[in-house]
This record gives C-alpha cells, structure tokens and sequence, in this order.
C-alpha cells in the first residue's frame, strides 16, 4: 500500500470517528431533552396574551403570543435579581420563559374535603366547556382534584341499546395531559341478570381501551330514577339493589373497583343496603360552594346512619357555584382521603 493510500484510508477513518462523536453528541443532547420534558411541570396559560420571552424579562424579545389555555412544560423556575419570578417553558418546539403568575398546573390538596368535576357531551354540547384546552382552563383555575367524565350506558329505551358518550376523549385529554385523576362514569338500565353480565362486559372493555395513566377512580355506576321520564327500569326499583349487587361483584370479579351514584332519596329509599361507597346528589340551591358536607343538611337521607357512612362524594350542583364558579357544570364535594388511595 502506497504513501497516497495510507492517507486516504486514514483521512476516511477520521472522518467516520468525527461522524460518530457527532452522533453521540446528537443522541445525548436528544435524550436529555427528552428527559427534561418527562421531568417537566405539564401547565396551561391562564391568563390572556402570555408573551413568552426569550429571556427572563418582559423587555426581552417576544417569541409568541400565547392564548389561555395552551399547553406549556414548566422545565425550571427562575427568579430574576429583581425579585420577578419566572418559568422557563417548552411551548411546541419553542423554548422560552414566562411570567410564574401568568401559568398554572395541577397540584394536589391536602385540605380533607375538595372539588370533583364530572362531565359528559352535553357540556360540549351546550357549550359550558367548548374543547379540551377550556377543559383544562376550568380544572385549573377551580383548583378541581378529580374528575369523572361519561363513559356511556344503556339507553332508557325498551331495546336498552349500548351508547358511549361522543365526547369522552375530549375530557380524557385534558386530564392525562394536567396528570389528574379521573374515573368513568356508567348509566345503568339493566333488568335482569343477562343484562347485569352484558354491562359487566361492556364496562370491562370500555376501559381495557381507554382507560389512560391518569384514569385511577374506580367506575362509578350511575342510577336514576327521573319523574318526568319513563325508563326500562321505572317497574323494578324493589329489585334494583339486588341487580346493582350483582354489576358491583361481577366487575370485582374482574378487579374492577366501583362506587354507586345516584339521588340522595333514591339511594335512601332503595339502595342504602348495597355494598359499596356512594356518590350522591343533592342540590340545596345556594349559588356558592358548600362550607360543610351533605350530612348538615336537612335531607331525609342524612338520617340514614348506615348510608351516611358510606358517603363519599355529593353532588351539589348541576349549575356552577355562583360567582365563584361561573360556568354552569355538575359540582362535587368529595372525600379526600377515599379518593387519594387511587392516586398513586
């Protein structure tokens, strides 16, 4: 091999290692962005016209406006020499920093008695909510700690067909994305035993397909009972509570955890003795957020001690809170200290 070989050979080898070094410092940089983004805060905008900054001062140059509700990643917090304190945040694929009080996340309470949302496709429908991003804007700002958003049911109707509720994933979005818990929620119509096991099935696949990280909270079946409208169930309610025993132990059956929603008098009336913790709706028409828990009230079901210790959670709206919360949604006070248990 001459001289002019030996060079070329070594010129190539060169370059290869000079490609490799290139690519490991390429994969590593890639990595540690990854593992930063893993590691980060998943936030919203909550305030109007966000600026983000490219440095940590509002006489930076902005990089873009942001509207309420868009998705940040908080990587770190910074607080300036003169006191102002910022997050530096990924927004697509834009770095940059914004104003802390013009952000928001997710942060668990400790406070024994908290908020849960729970909605369904009418919220959409009726625009109380409008899309995941207000979705997400009204969890935040409301400091809500847990959701349970419509999975389906079984129609009222003589066929008592299956639906799934057009707009779940909407709501999922939006929890997975913040990282707060939230359950599904079921509308049973059954009359029978066949029935029972048909819903059991339906239950388990629904959430064997959606069911996210985020989605902690047992299932929860809902009961109504409604006077001005005639349902498959309105000739069975003495029977009712042996048909609910009967859904509760066949999703155990598949280690599926449930609770039972329902009316407060309803519940009292029919359901009081069935195995499981309740989820119970009563409205005392006040336009605030309750400062005491349902057994305070005047409502005959509080004088059922069994059902009473079997309370976790009360519905205690339909219409929002007033001028607290404007939004006119399902409202929920609910026991800590049971959900938290699922949120690992």
């Amino acid at each position: 091999m001459n001289r002019k070989d030996k060079r070329k050979i070594i010129v190539v080898i060169g370059a290869l290692i000079v490609i490799v070094m290139i690519l490991n410092i390429t994969n590593n940089y890639i990595e540690k962005e990854r593992e930063q983004l893993e590691n980060s805060i998943h936030a919203i905008v909550i305030e109007e016209k966000s600026p983000l900054y490219g440095k940590a001062s509002n006489k930076a140059k902005v990089i873009e406006e942001l509207e309420v509700g868009s998705n940040i990643y908080i990587l770190e917090e910074d607080t300036t020499k003169d006191g102002s304190k910022w997050y530096k945040v990924q927004y697509g694929d834009k770095k940059g920093y914004i104003e802390q009080e013009k952000a928001d996340y997710y942060q668990k309470s400790e406070d024994e008695i908290v908020l849960m949302s729970d909605v369904s496709k009418f919220n959409i429908q009726y625009e109380t909510i409008k899309d995941t991003q207000d979705y997400q804007r009204f969890l935040i700002q409301n400091d809500i700690q847990y959701a349970y958003i419509r999975a389906g049911g079984r129609g009222y109707g003589e066929e008592g067909n299956f639906y799934t509720d057009t707009e779940y994933k909407t709501f999922v979005d939006a929890c997975e994305y913040l990282k707060i818990p939230y359950g599904f929620y079921f509308i049973d119509e059954a009359i029978n035993t066949e029935e029972i096991e048909e819903e059991a099935k339906w239950i388990k696949e629904f959430l064997a397909q959606n069911a996210g990280e985020y989605c902690l909270l047992p299932i929860a079946i809902d009961i109504e009972r409604y006077d001005n409208i005639e349902t498959r169930t309105d000739e069975i309610w003495d029977e009712r509570a042996i048909l609910v025993e009967e859904l509760i132990q066949n999703l155990k059956e598949e280690n599926i955890e449930s609770i039972v929603y329902t009316n407060a008098n309803t519940a009292n009336r029919y359901l009081s003795e069935v195995d499981t913790n309740f989820w119970l709706s009563y409205y005392p028409q006040e336009e605030k957020i309750p400062d005491y828990w349902y057994t305070q009230t005047n409502q005959r079901a509080t004088q059922n001690q069994e059902l009473m210790e079997k309370l976790v959670a009360w519905q205690f709206s339909e219409t929002g809170a007033g001028t607290q919360i404007k939004e006119k949604v399902d409202l929920n006070l609910v026991k800590r200290s049971f959900f938290e248990k699922y949120n690992r």
